[in-house]
């Protein structure tokens, strides 16, 4: 791409213009066809705006090739507010009086497009524009793409273009020949594209089109095929398109018309920010540049403005001209501006030969056009469709896609944008619904990491089916809230505990703010208890529920009993709430050494013998047991209190366990001889007996029975933790 000169990437650019005139003149035909044998003016609207407007895009366009101009999509959304103006007794386009004034009104929405255009650019929604959903974006796509066929039918029968895109030719009166000539046409641009990809497909399938529509009537010479473009309008092109809506008799057609104007114009601006800024990021993926989405916003109205003061059409970064000046290494404002003067040139001199141009030729090109319009993801899915998927989410996206191309053909473009965003809130909403859902568990599946003395274990083993914790992931918002109350009534009678665990939470607005404090007050009529995981004072979810005014501060530090830091310690609180129910007091609970699982199936003697090895320590809360990578040469059995294996550096870290009253720790690193992996601190004050290995294997020494009964203990013990739930 760089090996061209300036002067090579210049005459690229000329070069690019004089293939893609064919594009402008059937763009400015398909815009202005309700008017009939007048459409021809659109062909002068076209060439001022890539003009016109092509010059102001070109100065101040961010992208690699900053080329603007007509689409089929644009084209097709001003010729509906054509087809609507033509129905108006009082816009006379007969006479050039009514027909200026005709061009004024579909310029002034030109010219409001630019002004929204520039408004969307200032308030930075050029983003925007890449999160509406693919389907339909499809849909609408092809819907553009079939109303193009659907307005070439009568052209390509031979018959003049009707007043409205939605009406039906006349088919009795149809010429075959003439079909044949646009049918040709069409299939030369493809046999050339397919062919000979480096030539120009489109003048190839103008000079055939227009050489076969010669022979035709040489040989047939009262055969009709079509009437040819005819004159143009001559004459500078100037900033000059709205002076008629001065006269102060044209008030009561603004008032009438106003409405149609402004939609339009919307429209316009809505669909030509989106495909331009498809087109931009295409752009730089091939030239591997950067363009600035708020830059070429402004810059897209500004040209857009600028056309619409000419009468031009409305403009977008052209795909067509973009991707013939990259593949030919013409990146930059110069071949762009190149463009731009070719097309001056073109329309200034090249008028009487452009007025000989046969309807039915172009019509054969656009046929070209509207095919290559249609959305390439749509034809994949088809093709998954007929080799045999069947997938709900492939029968979801089709449906969609057609729904919205039957409304575009159906109602118009008004409808389809006004469906199109109503569908795309629908599907967000569908996706955020089925998705808000991660998983479902009780505290069997998923216990806390807290290891319980035996008969704890026992009691909670058969009751913490009553714990129930849902995993949320994505937003909490009015259309996800309805998802979490219906889980919610599925609630067992006898459950005790739900643990909402709201740590991979996005968003939560304030009907899911009020969901949750209405949760709250129904379970606890029902005596089940709500804890919200993943929740603080000082974390965001926290700081919205409280914006929102619910959950008030119910401790010091503005925290709640209810709220946790994630979901194992309000699984943990569960556990808890249920051995207070049961008459147990974890926190105060203590357990005679004998009743340890290191000291299980001892006898007294046994147990008396191994007491007489081991040694005590007293910890206060937040004393260390041991640090990480302390030597391994010791176990240790908690008898009061609770103690918690915690690793990672910095202000979080990450709770491995904690361990009760009666459970033994540090065995692994006494048995293996390795350092230990984490630090052991007292999360109460505690009380600890300590083992030491030379005390261990001195009484496998002399009782190996108790040895036996000591190691056999300490596997029974580790089995456990293993075949505990992770």
């Amino acid at each position: 791409m760089g090996t061209l000169t300036q002067t090579g990437r210049t005459l690229s650019g000329a070069l690019v213009a004089l293939e893609t005139v064919a594009i402008v003149l059937t763009l400015g035909l398909l815009a202005f066809a309700p008017l009939g044998v007048y459409a021809p003016l659109g062909i002068a609207t076209a060439f001022a705006a890539v003009i016109a407007g092509g010059l102001v895009f070109a100065l101040l366009g961010s992208s690699a090739s900053p080329s603007a101009g007509p689409t089929s999509a644009t084209a097709l959304i001003l010729a509906g507010l054509v087809a609507q103006l033509a129905q108006d007794s009082r816009l006379d386009f007969h006479s050039a009086s009514g027909l200026a004034l005709l061009l004024a009104l579909t310029a002034s929405s030109v010219v409001l497009m630019g002004l929204f255009q520039i408004l969307m650019g200032l308030a930075g929604l050029g983003r925007l524009a890449r999160f509406v959903p693919q389907p339909v974006l499809a849909g609408f796509m092809n819907g553009v793409a079939l109303l193009i066929l659907i307005s070439q039918i009568p052209i390509l029968l031979g018959l003049p273009a009707v007043s409205r895109l939605t009406d039906l030719p006349d088919l009795s009166q149809a010429h075959p020949l003439a079909l044949m000539v646009g049918l040709a046409t069409a299939g030369m641009v493809w046999l050339v594209s397919w062919k000979w990809s480096r030539a120009s497909s489109t003048l190839a399938g103008l000079a055939g089109g227009c050489a076969l529509f010669a022979v035709l009537l040489a040989l047939f010479p009262g055969v009709h095929l079509g009437d040819v473009i005819g004159p143009l309008p001559q004459g500078l092109v100037r900033p000059d398109a709205l002076l008629p809506l001065a006269d102060s008799g044209v008030w009561s057609l603004l008032l009438d018309h106003g409405k149609a104007v402004f939609l339009t114009a919307a429209v316009l601006a809505v669909i030509g920010s989106l495909e331009s800024l498809l087109v931009a990021l295409a752009t730089d993926q091939h030239a591997s540049s950067q363009h600035d989405p708020r830059r070429e916003l402004l810059a897209l109205g500004a040209a857009n403005m600028v056309s619409g003061l000419c009468a031009g059409l409305p403009l977008v970064l052209s795909s067509t001209r973009c991707v013939m000046l990259l593949k030919k290494g013409a990146v930059g404002r110069g071949p762009a501006l190149a463009s731009v003067i070719a097309f001056l040139v073109i329309f200034a001199i090249g008028g009487p030969l452009l007025a000989l141009l046969p309807k039915v030729v172009l019509a054969g090109m656009m046929v070209t056009i509207a095919v290559a319009l249609s959305d390439r993801w749509t034809r994949q899915l088809l093709r998954q469709w007929l080799s045999g998927e069947r997938s709900t989410d492939l029968r979801h996206s089709l449906a969609v896609v057609a729904l919205v191309g039957l409304v575009t053909v159906v109602f118009g473009f008004f409808a389809a944008v006004a469906f199109g965003v109503l569908l795309a809130m629908l599907i967000f909403i569908s996706a955020m619904n089925s998705s808000l859902l991660r998983g479902r568990f009780t505290a069997l599946e998923r216990p806390s990491r807290r290891i319980y003395g035996s008969a704890q274990a026992r009691l909670l083993q058969a009751e913490r089916h009553r714990v129930v914790l849902i995993e949320l992931e994505g937003a909490l918002f009015f259309g996800s809230a309805e998802r979490l109350n219906t889980e919610v009534n599925t609630l067992a009678p006898d459950c005790r505990c739900l643990v909402l665990d709201l740590s991979r939470v996005s968003m939560i607005d304030a009907s899911g703010s009020m969901l949750l404090q209405q949760l709250s007050t129904q379970l606890e009529s029902r005596a089940v208890a709500l804890m919200l995981a993943g929740v603080s004072a000082d974390n965001a979810r926290g700081k919205r529920l409280r914006i929102f005014g619910c959950f008030p501060a119910s401790q010091p530090g503005g925290g709640r009993a209810d709220w946790w830091p994630d979901a194992d310690r309000a699984i943990e609180a569960a556990e808890q709430m249920l051995l207070a129910e049961a008459g147990i007091d974890a926190a105060e609970m203590a357990v005679d050494l004998a009743d340890a699982t290191l000291m299980r199936t001892l006898s007294a003697r046994q147990l008396a013998t191994v007491r007489a090895r081991m040694q005590t320590q007293n910890l206060r809360a937040g004393d260390y047991l041991f640090h990480q990578g302390d030597a391994g040469d010791r176990l240790f059995v908690l008898t009061r209190g609770s103690v918690s294996i915690i690793g990672g550096n910095g202000p979080v870290r990450q709770r491995f366990v904690s361990f009760s009253p009666g459970v033994m720790m540090g065995e692994i690193s006494m048995l293996d001889g390795a350092g230990r992996s984490a630090d052991a601190i007292a999360d109460t004050d505690a009380v600890v007996w300590t083992l030491t290995r030379e005390a261990f294997d001195a009484l496998i020494m002399s009782d190996p029975m108790l040895g036996e009964r000591l190691t056999r203990n300490i596997a029974i013990h580790l089995s456990e933790l293993l075949r505990r739930p992770k």
